[in-house]
């Protein structure tokens, strides 16, 4: 368990240790070069950062400065370079015109093509599909003629064949018309004197004129082919950074300073801090010479005690003898 849980941390390390940069990167700037990879060897103390470039960037502005990281010091050993050969894809979108002389949609998807094969400039090759949604149909351009007008109108039961009561112009679909020729035409006759008179007459008249109408010349639609194109051959350059490590030795402690000896003058330090050990072994002296000198004082005084009891116990005796020789 103790062994599962060690190799659980070590796991949890090495991943923090990929994730994060080995050296601090500037991440605004747009140039920067960041790898796509970082493969750290705790045990060898090695530190390799992989970059991917196109062929076009130079390969000097790879990063490749010393830096410090986990008690080591590491700086720049070896570069490698390898060239990664594989296949691109790129989603590309074309716009196709074609012109037509009406809008129909029959007449449009019989002018475009619902796939093409295209190769772009870069050397992607594809299949490319319409977008039907992406069709679009607008007028190329307008033009306009001429053409003339004729209009027939009959004034009928007129007294006299005389054009005079004839109106000159008229009106037609907002145009106006001028007349140009009048027919007449008998309506009524009557037997008077064995003579045919007339006495009603009919106006044909036809009035002329032109009118201009402006049309279409034509249609352009445009639309849009949309797929995937890819290309084969030399994709980015992988450039491998190897960084090696060597400890960095740990700082010497600060020496500990040794203390200056004191020196004994009269009113220093010295004099001050020796006065307070003479008084103490004084007083020890003397206390103890107090204490002997009393108790010898304690012992000599029951000695005379006890020699004074004995010298009086034997006095008495004496004297009474001497009394009773008196009193004899």
């Amino acid at each position: 368990m103790k062994r599962a849980f060690i190799s659980l941390m070590a796991s949890v390390l090495l991943m923090t240790t990929l994730i994060l940069p080995a050296a601090a990167a500037d991440w605004t700037d747009p140039d920067a070069l960041l790898p796509v990879d970082i493969i750290l060897n705790q045990e060898a103390l090695e530190i390799r950062k992989v970059y991917d470039l196109s062929p076009t960037t130079d390969p000097s502005t790879l990063p490749r400065e010393a830096f410090d990281r986990d008690n080591c010091r590491y700086e720049c050993s070896d570069i490698l370079r390898e060239v990664v050969i594989g296949s691109e894809a790129q989603k590309v979108t074309q716009t196709e015109t074609v012109e037509s002389s009406d809008k129909s949609m029959e007449t449009i998807l019989g002018l475009l093509p619902q796939e093409k094969v295209v190769t772009t400039e870069d050397g992607f090759e594809g299949t490319l599909y319409l977008d039907l949604d992406s069709i679009r149909t607008e007028p190329s351009g307008y033009g306009s003629k001429t053409s003339p007008i004729s209009v027939t109108r009959r004034y009928p039961n007129l007294a006299s064949a005389d054009t005079e009561h004839l109106p000159k112009t008229i009106t037609e679909g907002g145009k106006t018309l001028n007349l140009q020729g009048v027919e007449w035409q008998t309506d009524n006759t009557y037997n008077a004197n064995d003579y045919e008179i007339g006495d009603r007459f009919t106006a044909v008249c036809t009035y002329g004129g032109s009118k201009t109408v402006s049309y279409v010349k034509g249609y352009t639609t445009t639309a849009d082919y949309t797929g995937e194109a890819y290309r084969t051959g030399v994709t980015v350059i992988r450039y491998t950074v190897i960084f090696t490590g060597t400890p960095i030795p740990p700082a010497e402690p600060d020496p500990i300073p040794v203390p200056e000896p004191v020196e004994e003058e009269t009113g220093g330090v010295g004099a001050v801090v020796l006065i307070p050990a003479v008084l103490a072994a004084l007083g020890a002296g003397v206390g103890g010479t107090y204490f002997w000198m009393k108790r010898k004082e304690r012992v000599s005084h029951e000695e005379i005690v006890d020699d004074h009891i004995a010298y009086s116990g034997d006095h008495d005796g004496d004297a009474g003898d001497d009394g009773a020789g008196a009193g004899v």
